[in-house]
């Protein structure tokens, strides 16, 4: 690859990582309320505002098309390192990320938004709460199947990284799903239940950014190696 090309990769792994910020607001704006059980039927959500669910998905639809130029750069780092086994593998996890807009809005926007709905019109709550569990029952199989495919992005990024395939530093294995986990967990015990606590969930999104954050790293390198053998 040209220099040129590095940077076009750099750029693009970049804009992934932005995309995961973009996702981690959204989640916040989901889970970011004192007393939220991120349960199936959750009752706080009839003192929730429509708009800010409607917020959140839209921000997971920008995150998501910040995503795809970032499976781009991920798939060429994935391409110029890996066996072929793990290329394919790769391509299954790009279904996951290519459905990251559709997994936001059905799993953390449908739901509230549905019961808000029902209560509004005058329904009752055991009405709410039945539509509510209706759409878990009927996109559940669909939501696990795309989420089993996204979570193999983090399989790989921990391969490519682990193995010492992409050059960078095995400590690079942390900078991904487990640096979230970890960036999260300590959130949760600082915050505990209160609505700032209910942000770690959004740290597995904070986690997709990371693992960007790992390719950009590698094309960086790229050009930096690049310029010097100029």
């Amino acid at each position: 690859m040209t220099q040129q090309e590095y940077k076009k990769n750099r750029i693009y792994a970049l804009s992934g990582s932005i995309g995961g910020i973009f996702f981690m607001a959204g989640d916040c704006l989901l889970y970011c309320k004192a007393g939220l059980s991120n349960s199936t039927v959750e009752p706080l959500w009839a003192e929730m505002s429509e708009q800010r669910f409607i917020i959140s998905a839209v921000l997971g639809f920008i995150g998501m098309s910040l995503m795809l130029p970032a499976c781009i750069s991920f798939y060429r780092m994935i391409a110029a390192t890996c066996p072929k086994a793990i290329q394919i593998l790769t391509n299954f996890a790009f279904i996951g990320v290519a459905s990251t807009g559709y997994l936001h809005f059905t799993l953390g926007t449908l739901s509230p938004v549905s019961y808000k709905a029902v209560l509004d019109s005058g329904g009752s709550t055991e009405l709410a709460e039945k539509v509510c569990l209706h759409w878990a029952d009927v996109l559940e199989p669909v939501n696990i199947v795309l989420i089993c495919c996204l979570c193999i992005i983090y399989i790989v990024h921990f391969y490519v990284t682990v193995s010492g395939c992409s050059g960078l530093k095995r400590i690079t294995c942390l900078v991904g799903i487990l640096g979230a986990f970890a960036v999260g967990m300590i959130w949760k015990l600082v915050f505990g239940d209160s609505a700032a606590g209910g942000a770690w969930g959004a740290f597995e999104s904070f986690g997709e950014a990371l693992t960007y954050f790992t390719a950009y790293l590698y094309w960086r390198k790229k050009c930096i190696g690049s310029e010097i053998t100029k």
